[in-house]
């Protein structure tokens, strides 16, 4: 995607991984919203700080409040392997 394309786009969240932010953008396709993710490489920049900005996921303006309440919803399709061990 180019910087271009992305200016009609909102960011909708930043992820620490990779692994996080398709998940969550898969997440949203199923529910029929069309979603990107950029990755902030800034590693050109500090070698050591690879990715350190994250990995960002956006939405189309019109379907940021659907997109939004269906990531922060407690309801996820996670496997049980990948929930947060307590």
């Amino acid at each position: 995607m180019n910087k271009e394309s992305m200016k009609d786009y909102s960011l909708l969240a930043t992820f620490q991984t990779e692994f996080e932010a398709e998940l969550v953008r898969t997440k949203l396709e199923r529910e029929g919203i069309e979603a990107m993710v950029e990755a902030q490489d800034r590693s050109n920049v500090i070698p050591s700080l690879d990715y350190a900005s994250g990995f960002h996921v956006y939405v189309e303006p019109a379907d940021y409040d659907r997109a939004h309440s269906i990531v922060e919803s407690p309801d996820d399709d996670l496997p049980d392997d990948m929930e947060e061990e307590v």
